[in-house]
């Protein structure tokens, strides 16, 4: 099964322009184009993505595409714009997701150097979960990927940097703080856990075995809220060695080494797809790295 961007076209204009008739006007074709590419998508689908009625409602699957299809489409366009400036001869994009770890140990230097050696290359840099900078860069949103390798990553050429690892660790600030730091496994799955981002089960079946041992997942995107949380006693997290030893708010969390989950070891490095041709900028920042990190 494949969606066709004409018909994730045709489905965004509907939802934005407010019915049919105007997304086909928006998009200069017939309405009965539009809504054969909207019924089309429901088919693949075989599940209903619009409420049809005197307004139109989204359903909880056509939510997601909608969301899909935003994704998808702006990243086309950004695409026609990117190749609309080589042809008039400007410069090229460094389109790059980092991690927050990487953001804020790592690419402040970076990007200084960056700069300094490729004064016109427009920067687009989004700091993400390490999750989503693997769907980003398969999704073909970002270029180039800087954080944490996963298990799996047949669908990606690496260039590995470093070696870390990610501490569970909980604060004096907790209720239960003493019985944490023995490694009581009963204090622990009274506590959420809070992490920028946690696959699902049904996605990633192992990750059940780490979500079973606490209360719940909070997902918080932000490094700085997630310590802060945790340093108020609210839960408990895994954070970077780097940042344990480095930040003050950190200094007076306790590691949990009494669990055999205490310690994920990571490594760290860039990565894009397996078979896609790096443009220039992007392999300028893979030589920069390289030199950084004494490859």
């Amino acid at each position: 099964m494949r969606l066709e961007n004409s018909e994730l076209r045709a489905f965004r204009a509907v939802i934005e322009e407010g019915g049919f008739r105007r997304a086909a006007d928006a998009l200069h074709i017939s309405q009965s184009a539009v809504s054969q590419a909207v019924a089309g998508l429901e088919s693949k689908l075989a599940v209903p993505l619009i409420k049809r009625g005197k307004e139109l409602r989204l359903t909880d699957a056509g939510r997601r595409l909608f969301d899909h299809a935003f994704e998808v489409l702006s990243g086309e366009q950004q695409t026609l714009e990117d190749i609309a400036q080589l042809r008039s001869g400007q410069a090229e994009n460094l389109n790059l997701a980092l991690s927050a770890s990487v953001n804020r140990f790592h690419a402040p230097g970076l990007m200084s150097s960056f700069h300094r050696e490729n004064p016109r290359v427009r920067l687009q840099i989004a700091e993400m979960p390490a999750r989503n900078i693997i769907y980003a860069v398969l999704a073909g949103n970002v270029e180039l990927g800087f954080g944490p390798f996963q298990k799996d990553m047949q669908a990606f050429a690496t260039l590995p940097l470093y070696s870390d690892s990610r501490h569970l660790v909980v604060s004096p600030g907790h209720p239960r703080f003493d019985e944490m730091v023995q490694g009581s496994a009963e204090a622990i799955r009274q506590t959420p856990l809070i992490t920028s981002a946690l696959d699902s089960p049904d996605m990633r079946p192992s990750i059940a075995r780490l979500r079973d041992q606490f209360s719940t997942v909070w997902e918080v995107s932000s490094l700085m809220l997630r310590v802060h949380m945790v340093r108020q006693g609210m839960g408990v997290a895994f954070i970077d060695r780097q940042l344990l030893t480095e930040h003050p708010d950190c200094a007076d969390f306790q590691v949990i080494d009494d669990v055999s989950f205490s310690t994920i070891d990571k490594q760290v490095g860039l990565y894009y797809r397996t078979g896609k041709q790096l443009s220039e900028a992007a392999r300028s920042f893979v030589a920069l790295c390289q030199r950084r990190w004494s490859l």
